[in-house]
């Protein structure tokens, strides 16, 4: 069955999620992630399109991009195509880095906006990587705040501060309180139910308790596995250990309990391995 061609035209600006296949790390050190970015600032050079936010994690990227009338499915696969390869090449790997096509949703309001350039700026947040989101340094957070020297003038954060207030310095302080205060699932879906079910379907975060046995359920299925072997096999149960971990707001009690009925020391134990 051919694939369906992407809408172009009805929106102007994306939010963009490119998974590593399988699920796999698509950044292993700094240095990969220093080259992405590099990747992403030439070809907003060559392609002129804005880049508005990002948030580089170790297994996905999101990106909120306004294509500037220049078609976006070229430019994000340009920039996958020049980082695959560094990748490949530098960690003498063959095969696919990415999974599939990469997702896009189009954002049709300044209320969506707004809420979605906070949820990309919570993710590490959000999986337990920091307590506040300044304190992630490949985010364009700080970018937004003025604190980033580095790559000043990477990120155009003037649209979104711009709901805010006419005023930079309140817009700054506005959404500053507002990222901190911000609340992923109630914000979204107050814009519209089927955007979260657009984060929820291609980032993989898990929001409760029934959705993280959902997703226990689904790995062993797909590793021919029972219940049991929560409590046999380690690799695979400390890889849901580490997969609750990273994209879930449960507690470490919460997922020993899920992952063979663990204590939270032991759950503390092999997250730390």
């Amino acid at each position: 069955m051919p694939r369906t061609a992407r809408r172009k035209g009805e929106f102007s600006t994306y939010h963009i999620i490119q998974r590593g296949n399988e699920q796999k790390n698509i950044f292993l050190k700094d240095e990969d992630r220093i080259r992405f970015l590099d990747i992403i600032g030439r070809m907003k050079k060559k392609y002129n399109f804005i880049l508005e936010a990002y948030c580089l994690m170790d297994n996905h990227v999101h990106l909120l991009v306004n294509d500037n009338g220049n078609d976006i499915s070229k430019i994000i696969k340009r920039i996958n195509i020049s980082y695959a390869y560094y990748f490949n090449h530098t960690y003498q790997r063959v095969g696919h880095l990415f999974q599939d096509r990469f997702k896009s949703e189009g954002v049709d309001n300044d209320k969506y906006l707004l809420a979605l350039s906070a949820y990309i700026h919570n993710n590490p947040v959000i999986a337990k990587i920091v307590r506040l989101p300044e304190e992630y340094r490949w985010s364009s957070f700080n970018s937004y705040l003025g604190r980033d020297e580095i790559r000043e003038g990477m990120v155009n954060a003037e649209r979104v501060l711009g709901i805010l207030s006419t005023s930079r310095k309140k817009a700054v302080d506005e959404y500053y309180k507002y990222v901190l205060n911000y609340e992923t699932k109630e914000d979204i879906m107050d814009v519209d139910k089927d955007k979260i079910l657009f984060l929820k379907e291609n980032t993989g975060y898990i929001d409760s308790l029934i959705t993280a046995r959902q997703m226990i359920t689904q790995v062993l299925r797909e590793n021919q596995a029972s219940v049991d072997a929560l409590k046999t096999n380690n690799i695979l149960r400390n890889e849901l250990i580490s997969r609750l971990r990273r994209n879930s707001s449960l507690t470490l009690k919460e997922i020993g309990e899920l992952c063979g009925g663990l204590s939270q020391s032991m759950v503390c134990k092999i997250l730390k391995t």
